[in-house]
């Protein structure tokens, strides 16, 4: 190992190819730490067809057992209580092991937080909490963190127990900070984004000329808002198209809901894409539109941003953190129709104002890339180990 180089352990329940945004996130950072010579190994729950280890872009990942997931996109309580189980197992099997990390980065306070709590304390190594947001709050879920005072209580002891609490958004900062006795001070520092590369050109030349294509990504689940969206195209003109991206336990819902309002021809679910298949069509597309009830961040509005895309986006959570109005982007109230209908139906008619949005956007998104973000992260690593400690440690290795 590199003198210099911090070891990382990166706890987080879902780690790509599984599971959402969250996942995608730890994602980039993990692999952007190891662009900038640390050394990263993460620990995540295990899914079927992916291997219990191996290496990818230079992270060392380890994938333990959890009962079987009900999809892809989502999780249940019994594989996130495994998870915590299988995880300090292995912990507790290769102990020597893990007394080689400086630092802990844990994400999702729930359900990783109680197992990265226990090895920190073990190792007596820091433990840098990244709060999420559907971790602390889901608004569609009844089963939300925050309307359980047992789960509150659980929360509560997890965020105070950080060495250091990091949230990606003001929003999920201030639903911590209402939600849950916080005895410390929340950080607030944005997901970093890594710009994807067309890899396929092809993937999206069945696209028509002539038409004005909105496009939406994410899981289909309730908390994404999908229905809305769907239920907003029946008031838009003919000529607009919305390609849905995304698999979940909704699909067949929403496929019978854009049937009965029929807008069935003109709703394109496209199913699962990889990340380079949808850089292809957010290149392609013309409006980005994220209905979502709550979202912690929204990668996915990185992602449209990116693609140069003007964006029409609910007001409720982190996203408001990257869209002002009229620079980048229409918001919306959650759950309105109607207004979500007129937005769309601004930026299909001045196009001039879109492309302005857009222009703005890609200029804008360039103070998150991964390279700037990362770093802000590793001066909160290296302020908690000494250096003299990791500084040694790599000597030796």
């Amino acid at each position: 190992m590199l003198r210099n180089t911090l070891n990382i352990l990166l706890l987080c329940f879902e780690y790509p190819p599984i599971g959402g945004g969250g996942g995608v996130g730890a994602q980039q950072y993990a692999e952007a730490w190891v662009s900038a010579g640390h050394q990263v190994t993460v620990v995540t729950s295990r899914a079927y067809g992916l291997s219990g280890r191996e290496v990818v872009n230079g992270v060392n990942i380890i994938r333990v057992y959890t009962v079987e997931r009900e999809d892809r996109a989502t999780s249940n309580f019994l594989a996130m209580l495994c998870y915590n189980i299988t995880a300090l197992t292995h912990f507790l099997l290769h102990y020597r092991d893990f007394k080689r990390f400086h630092v802990i980065n844990t994400h999702f306070s729930i359900p990783t937080g109680p197992v990265a709590a226990i090895i920190a304390k073990l190792c007596g190594r820091p433990n840098v909490l990244t709060i999420i947001g559907g971790d602390i709050y889901d608004p569609s879920k009844n089963s939300s963190p925050h309307r359980s005072p047992i789960m509150r209580v659980i929360n509560r002891w997890i965020i105070n127990r950080a060495d250091r609490v990091i949230a990606i958004s003001s929003d999920t900062r201030q639903r911590a900070e209402h939600f849950y006795k916080v005895r410390r001070t929340i950080e607030v520092i944005n997901y970093g984004f890594t710009p994807a590369r067309d890899r396929n050109p092809s993937a999206a030349q069945t696209l028509e000329p002539g038409k004005f294509y909105l496009i939406s990504i994410g899981r289909l689940i309730r908390r994404k808002g999908f229905e809305y969206l769907i239920r907003a195209m029946k008031s838009l003109p003919q000529d607009i198209v919305l390609l849905l991206i995304g698999d979940g336990p909704l699909e067949c819902e929403l496929k019978s809901l854009a049937d009965k309002e029929g807008v069935a021809e003109r709703v394109r679910m496209l199913g699962f894409l990889t990340r380079e298949q949808i850089h292809v069509y957010l290149r392609r597309a013309d409006c980005f539109v994220l209905p979502s009830l709550h979202e912690g961040l929204g990668i996915v509005v990185q992602e449209a941003m990116d693609a140069g895309l003007p964006v029409v986006v609910t007001d409720n959570g982190g996203q408001v953190d990257l869209i002002k109005y009229p620079r980048n982007g229409i918001l919306v109230a959650t759950g309105d129709v109607d207004a979500l209908a007129k937005g769309i139906q601004r930026l299909y008619t001045d196009r001039i104002l879109g492309k302005s949005m857009g222009d703005n956007n890609q200029i804008d998104i360039q103070n998150l890339h991964i390279e700037k973000n990362c770093q802000l992260y590793l001066d909160v690593f290296k302020a908690l180990t000494p250096s003299c400690a990791w500084e040694k440690s790599s000597e030796v290795a």
